[in-house]
């Protein structure tokens, strides 16, 4: 048995209240596997006290579930676990710190020491493979929703089983979860789903990009670019696909400034690391995905500065 697993699983056992704790701007594996976890231990430790306070997508919350609300003294009784976060400046919640202990689960590259009790696993797609693994290492009782938790995080941190590392695992656990009843088709329909106002605002952002010497694509989206369309910041600040896989072009990136004055960077790549870049700026993820966050950005000139790195980054490529 993985040693991280087990050790992990000694210190649930351990506490009598767990608190669940995602990324900022949750996206479809942090939702996912927040949930899927809470679910997964409030079926096996029924007399235990688990919440997650995990971002949301409201799209799925009628379908799925939703996030809990707790008081800070419920987390400073409490073992909080980090999932899909790689460090603890970037939870979507700081009262995070006020737990008794912290544990990590997470799939990103480190970019500083997390010291505590973790399991980092850069081999997973998903941070919802993760969770299913530890599920199934420990055989625990699994049902439908916790399944279909699961499926949605890797499904979309994937990119549709897509991108890497997606491996024989990824598509062996998706079959175990599938056995537990998923429902694909209903959960589709919502993933795929965008209102008019969407659809014109990703018009816009096609008719916008730019691309480099060396073939980086990249769009620069501000704040009246979507609120035009009664669009807010928290619906489009992923749309990087919306510009990427153009043929002879290896890295995408979208900017997109927030009306609180800040820059949040989505990096994608075909086969160069973005996450070296990602880093520099104070972000992180994967070596081909990846993300950052420029404060206090009134216009795209320091973000510009981040395309020339981008642009070197794909030049240096060129000439290996």
């Amino acid at each position: 048995m993985n040693k991280d697993i087990k050790e992990i699983f000694k210190v649930i056992k351990k506490y009598d209240t767990i608190t669940i704790f995602g990324h900022i701007n949750p996206d479809g594996d942090c939702y996912g596997s927040s949930l899927a976890l809470r679910e997964l231990l409030r079926l096996n430790f029924p007399n235990k006290k688990i919440y997650s306070l995990a971002g949301t997508l409201p799209q799925f919350e009628e379908r799925l579930a939703k996030q809990d609300i707790v008081d800070d003294e419920v987390i400073k009784n409490s073992c909080a676990i980090l999932i899909d976060v790689s460090e603890v400046e970037r939870s979507n919640d700081p009262r995070v710190s006020l737990a008794k202990q912290i544990i990590k689960i997470d799939h990103h590259i480190e970019s500083k020491p997390f010291y505590g009790i973790k399991w980092v696993d850069e081999d997973s797609i998903a941070a919802c493979q993760m969770v299913a693994e530890f599920a199934f290492t420990l055989k625990l009782k699994m049902n439908k929703l916790i399944a279909e938790l699961l499926y949605l995080g890797i499904c979309t941190d994937s990119g549709r089983f897509r991108y890497k590392p997606t491996n024989s695992k990824t598509h062996r656990i998706i079959a175990d979860l599938l056995d537990l009843g998923v429902e694909t088709d209903s959960l589709f329909k919502i993933l795929y789903l965008s209102d008019e106002s969407f659809v014109k605002y990703q018009a816009l952002l096609v008719s916008k990009f730019k691309r480099t010497e060396h073939n980086v694509v990249y769009c620069f989206a501000d704040v009246p670019d979507y609120e035009q369309f009664g669009l807010k910041f928290e619906q489009i600040a992923k749309n990087v696909n919306v510009i990427g896989n153009i043929k002879g072009c290896p890295i995408w990136c979208l900017f997109t400034r927030a009306p609180e004055n800040y820059i949040r960077i989505e990096f994608r790549s075909s086969k160069i690391n973005v996450q070296q870049i990602a880093l520099k700026y104070g972000g992180g993820g994967h070596l081909h995905a990846a993300g950052a966050r420029l404060n206090d950005q009134k216009d795209f000139t320091l973000a510009m500065k981040v395309v020339e790195d981008l642009d070197k980054a794909a030049a240096e490529f060129e000439g290996k």
